[in-house]
């Protein structure tokens, strides 16, 4: 039986011709913890070689072949290649030997007579070679495979921009395969898969630390990031590549479902817009048939009729307006998309008891997807109205042409202000998040993220300002729109 130190022992192939030279290599390897396996010619020295030994012992001068000859076959073959071969001559002593066996590819080349100790060390030495080789493979295998299995496209490249390796998974989102972009320039990869440059992409990330772009439908966020060995030395970069395509569709059907629900929301308000001139109309008419025989006064009944029903037809247009969609930026006037919302909130807002507070000085127009900012406001007013609940209150509303101190840019702000119950400070950071609410049941926490997203979409920005507490408790939000989308 064999016992468990022999298991590990590292096996050593002899090759020599010679009895006696086998025998010596074979008394001083293995009195040194190795086991030794012999062949007495090439061939069958290479038929014990696909047995798999640790490391290769070949004299040059075999009578079947040179040892050059088995050393070079040896490598040549996948199955012996990673093998040390140390070549040892008697007669081929000259540094043209040493170079050609060198040049064939053996590791290592001894002259005979050899020291035992330097043979014994020699053979240690190309272990440990090779032992760490097979580290290294293994290591790069692991890498590999950690690498290919990454859920993100990844790109490495080097600090002439030139793609240098390529995980499987960016192959498979950009469909190509890895010939058709390692050693090509980034430049060039991308404007391909992406139909945009290099450098423009990487203006819009200044802005940023991700930037979402589009590729046959699907939808991707990409990082870019430096890799620096030295504070002046930019050694090469990465190019992440998240998709999003699923993210994305989720986030329009949520934009959908919130643009039904605040049609369902509004139904009301409107139903109770036009039944106020409705039911005005129906007493007009009544009336002037009851006076038919007074002209006079049938006329001014009409008249009164026919202001009621411009009421209902300004109403109507409102409420067109507020959901008819455009696809390109148009330019409005602030004061109008404001207003338009108002009209249609109005007597909802005296329903509940609440003094409506007004200053629209800001008649600049704007470069905005007018039926995405009436959207805005519409949620802001809603939740305005909510806060204050069946108690009123005031709601202050308020726009002003104004600058971005951060960028500079002109615009408008609009401001919102409730009186109602205030939002805690530690809620405020979460308000924005996607379906997070504060109303149970009654709230899906989608209209302020998605206020968000259409602010954010017109370059825009958003600050919140909320008290629980005093007498001037209550929030304020306050939304500015550049003049135009950058």
């Amino acid at each position: 039986m064999t016992s468990p130190s022999n298991l590990s022992r590292e096996r050593i192939l002899v090759i020599d011709d010679q009895e006696a030279a086998r025998y010596v290599f074979r008394r001083n390897l293995t009195h040194a913890g190795f086991d030794v396996d012999e062949a007495a010619t090439g061939e069958s020295g290479l038929n014990r070689a696909m047995l798999g030994p640790d490391l290769i012992i070949c004299d040059v001068n075999l009578p079947d072949m040179l040892g050059y000859d088995v050393c070079r076959r040896l490598k040549a073959n996948p199955v012996t290649g990673s093998i040390p071969v140390l070549q040892i001559s008697a007669s081929f002593l000259s540094d043209e030997s040493k170079v050609q066996a060198l040049e064939g590819g053996a590791d290592s080349y001894l002259t005979q007579p050899v020291e035992p100790t330097v043979l014994v060390a020699q053979v240690k030495s190309l272990l440990r070679l090779r032992r760490a080789e097979s580290i290294a493979n293994l290591s790069a295998r692991q890498w590999q495979t950690t690498f290919d299995s990454l859920t993100d496209g990844v790109v490495l490249v080097d600090s002439a921009k030139v793609i240098v390796r390529t995980n499987r998974t960016f192959l498979d989102m950009v469909q190509l395969v890895s010939s058709e972009v390692e050693g090509v320039p980034l430049t060039d990869v991308f404007l391909q898969t992406f139909s945009t440059s290099l450098d423009q992409f990487r203006v819009q990330l200044n802005g940023g630390n991700t930037v979402e772009l589009s590729r046959e439908k699907r939808w991707f966020r990409v990082r870019y990031n430096l890799i620096d060995s030295a504070p002046d030395d930019e050694s090469g970069s990465v190019l992440l590549l998240t998709e999003i395509t699923d993210q994305k569709k989720l986030q329009e059907t949520l934009k959908f479902s919130e643009r039904l629900a605040a049609t369902g929301r509004l139904a009301h308000v409107i139903a109770h817009e036009i039944n106020n001139p409705l039911e005005a109309m129906s007493n007009l008419l009544y009336l002037a048939e009851g006076s038919a025989r007074d002209a006079d006064e049938t006329r001014g009944y009409i008249e009164q009729a026919t202001k009621e029903l411009g009421r209902i037809s300004q109403i109507t247009r409102q409420v067109l307006a507020y959901h008819r969609e455009t696809t390109e930026p148009t330019m409005t006037r602030a004061d109008e998309i404001l207003d338009g919302v108002l009209a249609i909130f109005r007597a909802h807002i005296m329903a509940h008891r609440v003094r409506l507070d007004t200053r629209l000085n800001c008649s600049t127009r704007l470069l905005v997807l007018a039926g995405e900012i009436r959207q805005v406001f519409s949620n802001f007013i809603s939740n305005g109205l909510d806060a204050m609940g069946e108690r009123g209150g005031t709601l202050r509303i308020r726009c002003s042409d104004s600058t971005d101190w951060h960028t500079n840019r002109k615009g408008v702000r609009f401001l919102f202000c409730d009186s109602g119950s205030g939002i805690a400070a530690d809620i405020i950071p979460f308000i924005f998040d996607a379906f997070f609410t504060t109303k149970g049941l009654n709230g899906s926490g989608v209209g302020l993220w998605l206020s968000a997203e259409i602010v954010a979409k017109h370059n825009g920005s958003i600050r919140v300002k909320s008290r629980t507490t005093g007498n001037h408790r209550g929030t304020m939000f306050s939304i500015f729109l550049p003049t135009r989308v950058a």
